[in-house]
């Protein structure tokens, strides 16, 4: 099956991206009742936007903006470094990027940035990959030179260890420019490859390959997002294969099986929507 045939510009040819955005519009508006934290709201919301999807009507993202307004902080930020990168980027979308929701949470974000960059999950945690990854591909206008370094050097350094996650190598990804015409960072070159390597029989992705658990939908888009950046590097084969992955073990409701369904689909959706459109574009 040739996804980049499917998808074309992001445009939706119907195959899983329908069921997953309709299930995921449910969990939105039912979610406005049953006070959801921020960050499965935006995130969600975040996948249905990238993936072009209009199922949300214009009243419940209006309600969606409101809901994440609301739960913001007086000192600006929601809960953490996450929720406030994923809130940022929804409200970018759908209200006026320069709010004073929005310019009071990147300040905070920058407040509570480690002194040699990055972001942990909360301010006194350790600056972590994902979530620092997390803010530079969400909200690269707070992001520094320093942030970028320091993800840089962290993953190096786990990538030469032992034990390896093949979702941090994924993350990683989405925090390196990709300009063109300059040559390719050689630690994104071992990235890939090491992501090639690390996927599993089946063609999805865990936190490594033959991990107990197996192939899952968070790693598998979560890698397939990183990937999707450097298209034109990877193997169509990787993509192709995690894509049928996602295919062929999703539920008939839409969702994917995960400790939090709509997490786990999130994800899945917004690496499946990267890379399938990355993959029609790839040169």
């Amino acid at each position: 099956m040739n996804y980049s045939e499917k998808v074309n510009c992001g445009e939706k040819q119907g195959y899983f991206f329908d069921t997953t955005t309709k299930i995921l519009s449910q969990f939105i508006q039912a979610a406005f009742n049953r006070h959801i934290e921020v960050v499965r709201i935006a995130r969600a919301e975040y996948s249905l936007l990238l993936s072009n999807d209009n199922s949300l009507s214009k009243t419940s993202q209006g309600w969606c903006v409101d809901y994440i307004e609301q739960a913001a902080h007086r000192q600006g930020g929601w809960a953490d470094a996450e929720e406030t990168a994923w809130a940022i980027s929804v409200l970018s979308r759908l209200a006026v990027e320069d709010s004073q929701e929005v310019s009071k949470a990147k300040t905070w974000l920058g407040s509570v940035r480690h002194p040699g960059g990055g972001w942990g999950r909360h301010p006194r945690d350790q600056a972590r990959i994902p979530t620092t990854a997390l803010v530079v591909a969400l909200v690269p206008s707070v992001t520094t030179d320093a942030d970028r370094k320091w993800v840089r050097q962290a993953w190096e350094k786990d990538l030469n260890s032992p034990v390896r996650l093949s979702y941090k190598g994924g993350f990683y990804l989405l925090t390196v420019n990709n300009e063109d015409g300059e040559a390719i960072d050689p630690l994104v070159s071992r990235t890939i490859a090491f992501l090639a390597d690390d996927q599993n029989n089946d063609g999805g992705f865990g936190p490594w390959r033959d991990h107990p658990i197996g192939s899952d939908p968070w790693s598998t888009g979560v890698v397939l997002w990183g990937l999707s950046k450097w298209i034109d590097h990877v193997s169509p084969e990787v993509v192709e294969k995690a894509l049928a992955w996602l295919e062929k073990t999703q539920l008939p409701s839409g969702y994917w099986p995960y400790h939090y369904l709509d997490e786990g689909t999130s994800y899945a959706l917004i690496g499946a929507v990267a890379a399938s459109r990355a993959l029609a574009n790839r040169k």
